[in-house]
């Protein structure tokens, strides 16, 4: 058994790999999870691992040092682009790796490296979510979400002109401008998911466009949501990049950092 640990700003990722397939993943949110605890609760012993990857921004913080465990330390932007590579099956990728923040990286021939980021990501999403609606439950605010209509509160191409050049009318020409009723508390996570999947699919594109990248893998707890997969098919069908949501798409990186040390 490999051992894939990510531990990021507000969530701990893991998975098992068994013969170099994918065993069991784990998404744990939190900032301080009690990683030995955790890994019990799931019945993994550690020490039974061959090799145990750690990634992530608080990577050192995974309390696994102790004698007979060698935890390996995998540079953050290799997982998010071995993870993608992997589970896509293609190369050539830029992957959006939405997690607190969201970071952009390179897969290219086992070569990976990251682009930029931005600070527009899952976190970002949380704070409008109980900043604007009074919500704290992510669940609940998705649920929400899930009911409400983004032309209530977005404005759209073809509020002004019939096309604009390459652009069709149902593509976002101002997220949350619309500002007349009746939107509601629905209309209103939906908008909001709206602009911060957008802006990440924007700069997925301007990536591609830098990279001469012809495919984008989104990966991340975000990505697997109804929402973002509805958002980036809508991406894919506007300007031909094509737009991957992998299976496991949560836990990547932490598969990514396994599969570096297989």
């Amino acid at each position: 058994m490999v051992l894939g640990i990510d531990m990021g700003a507000s969530a701990v990722k893991l998975c098992a790999l068994e013969g170099g397939e994918v065993a069991l993943t784990h998404y744990e949110p939190g900032r301080a999870v009690d990683v030995p605890a955790l890994l019990g609760s799931l019945g993994i012993d550690p020490s039974s691992a061959e090799r145990i990857a750690l990634t992530g921004l608080s990577a050192g913080s995974a309390g696994l040092e102790s004698p007979g465990l060698s935890p390996v330390r995998v540079p953050e932007p290799a997982a998010i682009g071995a993870g993608a590579q992997w589970l896509t099956s293609r190369d050539d990728l830029v992957v959006a790796s939405i997690g607190t923040g969201t970071a952009f990286v390179h897969a290219r021939g086992g070569e990976y490296r990251h682009i930029c980021g931005t600070g527009v990501g899952g976190g970002t999403l949380r704070g409008l979510a109980r900043r604007v609606l009074g919500l704290d439950d992510m669940r609940e605010f998705d649920k929400l979400a899930l009911g409400g209509d983004t032309n209530r509160v977005d404005l759209l191409i073809g509020d002004f002109v019939e096309s604009y050049g390459q652009l069709d009318p149902y593509l976002t020409a101002s997220n949350l401008a619309r500002l007349e009723p009746p939107a509601g508390d629905a209309d209103w996570a939906a908008g909001l998911t709206n602009m911060v999947l957008q802006v990440i699919g924007t700069m997925s594109m301007m990536a591609c466009m830098a990279t001469g990248a012809v495919a984008v893998a989104v990966i991340g707890a975000l990505a697997g949501t109804a929402a973002s997969r509805e958002n980036f098919a809508t991406f894919t069908r506007a300007y031909g990049t094509e737009f991957i949501i992998p299976e496991h798409c949560e836990c990547a990186t932490a598969i990514g950092a396994a599969r570096l040390l297989i």
